[in-house]
């Protein structure tokens, strides 16, 4: 009995060796793309995106290839991998179909995929960088004015550094300057603190650090009702980045970021309930300081008072009700559009702050607008122009049935704050159509003029 049960032993550890399991001499199975791996003969497509390299938690099999030359294996998304050459990454459809130590599914262009990185420290060799949540064997040094350990951030803005330097932090946040009372804020980054950067997004889509290194002032904001918070930085000497949080010390609250506006740009606008808070921070660039000037304004929300604010689609003063704009500040559509004004000469001037958010184009339009209707005297094409006399970012569309959506013959939101807007229809002789000179968003609203030519 011993010798037959020690046989059945020798033949299941045979047949562990084939299957890469049972480890007594057989060849380990190559493993597909995603799965753990230390070095390249571990996986099929013969490559290993190793933690050391990678920063990937216990490694990640792949292969190089080449968009339809070198294809991957079945179930993998040739990605590139820098300017020099492209990598196989496993597709996904949730995380559960993404193996690896701390790999996720993540929505890209060409695909969902499985992307590595970590989440705590027991997954890497050596620890878990906070802030890149990549791997690393890199100790940032939180008081040297460097970045150790290679993820972009130096001293006090790295989140591994949040131990060092809360006292630093809390400090910083708790003298941020007031501007809940709205109004014209100036001054420099020069003697400021450098304790906070952001992750921003360029306009390609990219990461950018924005404030290592650099000095910045901080502001904060208290909504004091419900309404809408208005807010805007323009450089007087110098670059600048500026970024906004709801919370000073919580990197993952940012809301965005921008450049220093030059003069004459509008403003962002959130809109707030009462007690909200918003941290403002304006980071000097290339280890300059800068000037700015920042503009801060808040409007209480009000229906009746005449002004549009926040989320009302309209305010003109409650003096009728059931006109265009009802009593509790809401359109009546069917009045919007028998109130539309009609353009005999081809050509008018208006201001879409004057107007009410009663409709909005299939492109953009969520701010306020004008209706006008035309009657073409000849069947065939015209071109619409609305052209800001400021700095207005206007959206145009016309509908051949002002209350339908469906119907819309056009939209274009293709110009910036300031840019004409321009679109070209079919147009039959005695019809009308409806024509929309609508507005981006609340804040974006302006004169303009607007023109129609028979083509």
């Amino acid at each position: 009995m011993t010798s037959g049960t020690g046989g059945e032993g020798g033949d299941q550890g045979g047949e562990g060796g084939q299957g890469g399991q049972g480890g007594q001499g057989g060849a380990m199975e190559a493993r597909a793309d995603g799965e753990p791996c230390t070095s390249d003969d571990e996986c099929s497509g013969g490559l290993c995106m190793t933690e050391d390299a990678f920063g990937w938690a216990g490694g990640y099999c792949s292969s190089l290839c080449a968009q339809e030359l070198i294809e991957c294996e079945a179930g993998s998304v040739c990605l590139a991998a820098g300017s020099d050459f492209s990598l196989c990454i496993k597709t996904c459809q949730d995380t559960a179909d993404c193996t690896g130590a701390a790999q996720g599914c993540v929505e890209l262009t060409e695909a969902a995929v499985c992307l590595g990185g970590c989440d705590s420290d027991d997954q890497c060799q050596g620890f878990c960088d906070s802030d890149s949540a990549l791997c690393s064997t890199l100790d940032e040094d939180c008081d040297n004015e460097r970045d150790d350990d290679g993820d972009g951030l130096q001293d006090c803005e790295e989140l591994d550094c949040s131990d060092a330097c809360a006292a630093s932090v809390a400090a910083a946040c708790t003298e941020a300057i007031d501007v809940s009372e709205g109004g014209t804020f100036t001054g420099t980054t020069e003697s400021g603190t450098s304790l906070f950067s952001a992750a921003c997004p360029d306009i390609f889509g990219s990461i950018y650090p924005a404030g290592v290194g650099e000095s910045e002032q901080v502001f904060q904001f208290v909504a004091p009702a419900k309404g809408s918070f208005r807010v805007v930085a323009t450089s007087t000497a110098g670059d600048f980045d500026w970024y906004i949080r709801t919370s000073c010390d919580d990197p993952s609250t940012l809301l965005g970021c921008l450049l220093a506006y030059p003069p004459g740009e509008p403003p962002l606008e959130f809109l707030v309930e009462a007690g909200e808070t918003y941290f403002i921070f304006i980071e000097g660039q290339l280890g300059s300081p800068a000037e700015y000037v920042l503009d801060v304004d808040f409007r209480e929300q009000v229906c009746g008072d005449g002004a549009l604010v926040g989320t009302e689609l309209c305010d003109d003063g409650n003096e009728v009700d059931d006109d265009v704009c009802s009593n509790a500040c809401e359109v009546n559509p069917a009045a919007a559009c028998a109130a539309a004004v009609p353009v005999a000469d081809a050509a008018a001037a208006g201001d879409t702050s004057e107007g009410v958010r009663a409709f909005e184009g299939s492109c953009a339009g969520a701010g306020p607008d004008l209706v006008y209707r035309y009657s073409p005297e000849a069947s065939g094409s015209v071109t619409i122009t609305a052209t800001p006399t400021g700095a207005a970012d206007l959206v145009l569309h016309a509908r051949t049935d002002c209350a339908e959506a469906a119907s819309e013959l056009d939209c274009t939101d293709a110009g910036f704050s300031g840019e004409a807007e321009s679109i070209t229809v079919e147009v039959t002789a005695g019809t009308p159509i409806d024509i929309f000179v609508d507005t981006y968003d609340n804040v974006s609203a302006g004169p303009f003029e607007l023109t129609i030519t028979q083509d």
